[in-house]
């Protein structure tokens, strides 16, 4: 990867890291910066990035140090010693921060202008990130989004970002956003970017953070470690910046010792500064009411489940920061009436309702199944996503969490048996289509059908062989075949 600056200024690495180990000249300004030595252009400042950060999982970019000087690097930024004696080298602690603070110094650190608001959490970053965006298009500003579900950066509307974009890819995003007189930024930030420092040299203006559950130990290996991650959020707080917590979360409640400035407190409870009451849920819509202060308005959303009113809260709690009205963010909720693969509501004349959600950890889960036992009036059928990669305690956790609030439950493999609990069936289909075919299939009136682990993906994927059709499109499929035409008279 490399990210090239078309103004000759540059940026100063004396400057940038003065607290850098550095060898051989002084004063070493960069334009332009690479990780790959195979694409060193002559007068690139080229970045070591540690074994697993490079282009192949097991390559070590302090290995071809002296390749990119011979292909023209002008310095070498690493953090470990490098053989490297014709050009200047930078020893820093962490070569990936480096690289981050580097790609943001290119681009003239856009986020120190641009008020940049970063939503982190195990669940409800996306859902919250696009009512955010709608609340503030609402009150008349269009702000960049880089997101999971989509990215626009001023210029130009694309598919979501990564769980951990690069550097250079952040840098570019963010500097076009700027360009472009955003109002504002609004980032989606994982704990794998968190950990891997993708965030660095980015400024928050300010912080929302959904929930903080047991998730990700593939990567993180502890439940500790990745709390740890998430946390690293707050460094990149800017002075003034403010701080969205969820109340009803303990974890985030946890922080609240560990945050300098503002804190705004959002959540269902009454311990909660900004909260909601729901009044009523039906299979298409729910009504709550979103109070803050003395001041209160009803919202009426096409999304359901309390875990979407919670994110309702999170995303009003960030815009009343901003001096945003109560009925501007009602108004700006209720525009947002369906988001792919988040208690999608596919409805081809039915006599039962249909969801596709993007749930797929135990605690999503819980929250999406628990919603279509309170509307079923005989059985939840659920389709379950892929559990190839999860660990053993997370499959023990989904197969508790199904065989409690499920009455049929289609998986990819065997669930453990329930000990001492409701005990749903389970029934193996290692087909996807074939198992949401058999779930509308089997479905009655009175029933609710969930096809969880769903990840939208486009209708057609440019440059392959076949057509990659996403879970909504099966359903919709296969309700049309297994739905009997409604009477229609003629005058």
């Amino acid at each position: 990867m490399s990210l090239s600056l078309e103004s000759q200024v540059g940026v100063a690495l004396d400057d940038l890291f003065p607290s850098g180990t550095r060898t051989g000249t002084a004063r070493v300004r960069a334009t332009s910066c690479a990780t790959d030595w195979r694409e060193v252009q002559p007068g690139d400042v080229y970045v070591a990035l540690p074994e697993g950060c490079g282009t192949t999982p097991c390559d070590d970019g302090h290995q071809h140090a002296q390749r990119a000087v011979s292909c023209g690097a002008k310095a070498v930024i690493c953090e470990q010693p490098v053989p490297v004696f014709d050009v200047p080298t930078y020893l820093v602690p962490d070569s990936r921060v480096a690289l981050g603070e580097l790609c943001q110094a290119l681009v003239g650190n856009p986020t120190h202008s641009l008020p940049t608001i970063g939503v982190t959490g195990t669940a409800g970053k996306t859902t919250t990130l696009a009512l955010l965006e709608a609340i503030f298009l609402t009150s008349g500003r269009t702000c960049g989004v880089l997101s999971n579900l989509t990215s626009y950066d001023g210029m130009s509307v694309g598919s979501g970002i990564s769980e951990a974009p690069s550097a250079p890819a952040l840098a570019s995003r963010l500097a076009n956003m700027a360009a472009a007189d955003c109002p504002l930024a609004l980032l989606e930030v994982s704990s794998q970017s968190l950990s891997q420092a993708g965030m660095a040299g980015i400024q928050l203006d300010a912080i929302c953070v959904t929930n903080i559950t047991d998730a990700h130990l593939d990567l993180h290996n502890s439940i500790q470690n990745y709390r740890n991650a998430k946390l690293r959020i707050l460094k990149h707080l800017a002075p003034t910046g403010v701080t969205i917590l969820n109340a009803d979360d303990p974890v985030c409640m946890q922080w609240l010792d560990r945050v300098q400035g503002p804190v705004l407190t959002y959540g269902l409870g009454d311990q909660a500064e900004i909260t909601g009451s729901i009044i009523e849920t039906h299979a298409n819509e729910q009504t709550f009411v979103l109070t803050a202060g003395s001041e209160s308005t009803a919202v009426r959303t096409a999304i359901i489940g309390e875990h979407h009113v919670s994110n309702c809260l999170a995303a009003a709690a960030v815009a009343l920061s901003y001096g945003i009205d109560l009925t501007t963010i009602a108004a700006g909720i209720e525009a947002v009436e369906k988001l792919p693969a988040r208690m999608e509501r596919i409805d081809r004349g039915q006599g039962f309702p249909v969801y596709i959600d993007a749930a797929e950890t135990p605690v999503a889960l819980c929250a999406s199944l628990r919603t279509a036992r309170q509307l079923a009036g005989e059985r939840v059928i659920c389709v379950l996503g892929d559990m190839s990669f999860a660990s053993a305690a997370e499959t023990n956790s989904i197969s508790q969490v199904v065989h409690r609030l499920a009455d049929i439950a289609i998986a990819t493999q065997h669930l453990p048996n329930a000990h001492g609990q409701k005990s749903a069936e389970v029934k193996v289909i290692a087909d996807r289509s074939e198992a949401i075919a058999w779930a509308v299939a089997i479905a009655k009136p009175g029933d609710v059908v969930v096809v969880t682990g769903s990840q939208p993906r486009s209708s057609c994927s440019f440059g392959t062989s076949g057509e990659q059709v996403n879970d909504a499109e099966i359903a919709r499929k296969f309700l049309i075949t297994c739905t009997p035409p409604a009477l229609r008279i003629a005058a």
